[in-house]
């Protein structure tokens, strides 16, 4: 292993024509045409395009901007489409499926290790000492079937507190002298502007992911590009959120055409963000995902689309964390409303209700069932406790 640097179902028919796919692209191998490079050649009406990899900052891993978020794969030959597509970048966690997602992604690059980079995650909860982290490592790494991960990130860190845990920056460089993990990194969800700016001050992290989007590029874009100056490579997530809150709205908002493309295309456009990870659990959404990333949104488009989710961006959440906190009775409204994501956006609804009833005890929104004043005001505008009295109605 390299050392560490610091520079749903399946139709026959579906598998029959992804089948012949992959013997497409195989021959296009055997002619000269490499795998690593090749973006499309989905339905033979397409040509295939070469789509320029991006270095994740000091690790100096080459990544395909498209990464799959593999939280929701269920099939590995979903997983192993994208690999052959040039998708070489995979997401997973300890606790993504209860572990299945590990166990589906190993199955998708059993004999191709070598061509993926692979990212898994640790939580900081109910872990204590770094021999906590270590067993939690070794035992993803045996989900994995893998000798070694790529990267492991902090998941959801959402406090300067989360960013300096000894433990946890003790068990990486156990693990990395024992040759079972190369990178460092650490994912955020809120309070994301202050986590980030404590992750540069820090010094030892290698990766980020966070959430960036064309709703929260104001807050996000002059902290991500302070964080790529320093050498820390960005992956993204929720790259599509802005377009899932204006579909999902009572009077759905107008957007432009191909609106989850543009949504793509444009984190893309920010060329301090190596990555961006997307929920892709069928054969159809990776391919659409790797033709999004064979393309590049025009100035034009760039402009009427973020005219489009600026005008739809009142009463959608940005995921900004500024109402962590605030909440008199305790309800964990910031990691609720990434619940609402994942049910509403994604279509998760399992992932989401596992999530939603895992939430300790008075942490839920039953509480606000009953609230005759809410404490919350949130910057942008979203009804707080109508969605929180929503949202338990659909998750408890």
């Amino acid at each position: 292993m390299p050392r560490r640097r610091h520079t749903s179902d399946i139709t026959r028919r579906e598998f029959l024509r992804h089948a012949a796919v992959a013997a497409a692209m195989g021959a296009g191998v055997a002619g000269g045409v490499s795998a690593r490079q090749t973006a499309s050649a989905s339905t033979g009406e397409e040509e295939a395009a070469v789509v320029k990899r991006r270095t994740l900052g000091r690790t100096g891993l080459e990544v395909f901007p498209l990464g799959l978020g593999a939280g929701g794969i269920r099939e590995a030959a979903v997983a192993r489409r994208a690999l052959d597509l040039g998708v070489n970048y995979f997401d997973t966690a300890e606790g993504y499926q209860e572990g299945n997602s590990e166990i589906t992604l190993g199955k998708a690059l059993k004999g191709r290790r070598d061509e993926a980079v692979v990212a898994t995650k640790w939580g900081w909860w109910e872990k204590e000492t770094a021999d906590d982290y270590v067993a939690a490592l070794d035992a993803s790494l045996k989900r994995l079937d893998m000798d070694y991960v790529d990267i492991i990130q902090i998941h959801a860190a959402s406090t300067r507190e989360h960013v300096a845990i000894e433990a946890a920056r003790e068990a990486f460089e156990r693990a990395h002298k024992a040759g079972k993990v190369r990178f460092n990194g650490i994912s955020i969800h809120e309070n994301q502007v202050e986590v980030v700016e404590a992750i540069i001050a820090q010094g030892w992290y290698d990766e980020i992911l966070l959430v960036y989007n064309a709703g929260n590029a104001q807050q996000m874009k002059p902290v991500i590009r302070k964080a790529r100056e320093a050498g820390i490579g960005i992956v993204a997530m929720k790259g599509l959120a802005p377009v899932h809150e204006a579909m999902k709205a009572e009077e759905p908002r107008e957007l432009p055409d191909e609106p989850y493309r543009k949504a793509m295309q444009w984190v893309w456009k920010d060329e301090n963000v190596a990555n961006l990870i997307v929920s892709m659990p069928t054969f159809d959404q990776v391919e659409e995902g790797v033709a999004a990333a064979r393309g590049e949104l025009t100035p034009a488009d760039q402009k009427k689309f973020e005219e489009a989710i600026t005008q739809a961006s009142l009463g959608m959440c940005r995921m900004c964390g500024a109402c962590t906190g605030q909440c008199a009775k305790a309800v964990q409204v910031a990691d609720i409303m990434r619940y609402r994501l994942y049910h509403d956006g994604y279509g998760d609804r399992s992932r989401a209700v596992a999530l939603y009833r895992a939430l300790r005890p008075g942490a839920s929104a039953a509480a606000c069932g009953d609230c005759t004043s809410c404490s919350i005001v949130c910057p942008w505008g979203v009804p707080v406790q109508e969605r929180m009295r929503d949202l338990h109605s659909r998750l408890a």
